[in-house]
């Protein structure tokens, strides 16, 4: 298993050169993001012709587009020095927020990585045994009503379910229950360390709700036609046969054996789950990387652009890692030896 691991993390290295390198091809070429919007604010605009004649020549350097006596630098060239600074720790400077790409990467993924994790918890604890339930009691009350609530939910667009949130739940005019924005009140500084995490969990209640119903309802699902496809096969009844309760057999033989779809889908949910929280952030005014990535690119802001979907790129690479390790986990007829 080691030795699988180490040949894993060596191999990942070529991966990420090559997931860079489509990344640098893809932002290079888009239409706009090298015209210099950003230095000049969202509308690209700066009353002052030299000023702004300056400040884009000063972008073309930050972004390596030009060397110091402003000669073109070839595409090649162009992407040595990106990948260079880039694995070093160096992501540039923003040009819209005019700081280290790292320090504003620092302070943005913390409250995405708090959000994902939340609810990937949640439905994971639902889900599953939501799924083995439903797959027990298949076509009864159960499953018919558990599969029609969560193929409602799967349904509903995140944009209307979070603005309905808002709208009714976070407003004084009909259930001012729960914040309507950010992740923490603003006098956090004179709260104790117990009150500042009961602010912070009461304002994720609405954004972690947003995260997991649509997610929920899809493990549900894929629980529920795993459990199915081993409940049917030969051990099984091999293991009734022998007397083992009903308990017995779908914890300690079936459950373990239909974990591995979920193990499967676990490698692309967490990505999955970061891009989903572009929107949730947006809604609830969240400044997390989803939030970062869309101010960024409505604002071409090149930099921040690649360092933002180069961090999604290295956590997408560590959960198929992960997975790979899980397997071995959950099956011990898996093996890597």
């Amino acid at each position: 298993m080691t030795t699988y691991i180490l040949k894993r993390l060596l191999l990942m290295i070529p991966t990420l050169l090559g997931m860079t390198l489509v990344l640098f091809a893809i932002v290079r070429f888009a239409p706009g993001l090298t015209t210099g919007g950003g230095a000049f604010g969202a509308g690209g605009e700066m009353k002052n012709q030299q000023a702004r004649l300056a400040a884009e020549k000063q972008m073309k350097k930050r972004l390596h587009l030009v060397d110091a006596e402003g000669h073109p630098i070839s595409l090649p060239m162009q992407y040595v020095y990106w990948l260079r600074d880039t694995f070093s720790g160096d992501f540039g400077e923003s040009i819209q927020y005019n700081a280290p790409v790292v320090q504003l990467v620092k302070e943005r993924l913390p409250a995405t990585i708090a959000l994902n994790a939340m609810s990937s918890i949640i439905i994971y604890l639902i889900a599953i045994p939501g799924g083995m339930l439903a797959s027990v009691k298949r076509g009864k009350a159960f499953d018919v009503l558990w599969g029609f609530f969560t193929l409602g939910l799967y349904s509903l667009p995140v944009i209307w379910v979070g603005d309905m949130m808002v709208g009714f739940l976070a407003n004084p005019r009909f259930l001012p229950w729960f914040p309507s924005d950010a992740l923490h009140s603003t006098n956090t500084e004179y709260l104790t360390f117990f009150q500042y995490m009961k602010d912070f969990l009461w304002h994720t209640v609405l954004p972690v709700m947003c995260l997991s119903y649509g997610g929920l309802a899809f493990l549900t699902k894929l629980k529920r036609a795993a459990m199915l496809d081993n409940l049917g096969l030969d051990y099984v009844r091999t293991a009734r046969a022998k007397g083992l309760g009903e308990v017995t057999v779908v914890t300690r033989h079936v459950f373990r054996n239909s974990l591995l779809p979920m193990i499967t889908i676990f490698a692309g949910f967490i990505p999955g789950l970061l891009g989903g929280s572009l929107v949730i952030e947006r809604i609830f005014s969240i400044k997390g990387m989803g939030d970062l990535m869309v101010t960024a690119t409505l604002a071409r802001d090149l930099p921040i652009v690649q360092a933002v979907a180069f961090v999604g790129s290295v956590i997408s690479l560590i959960c198929l890692l992960l997975a790979d390790i899980c397997y071995v986990l959950a099956d011990p007829r898996v093996s890597y030896d």
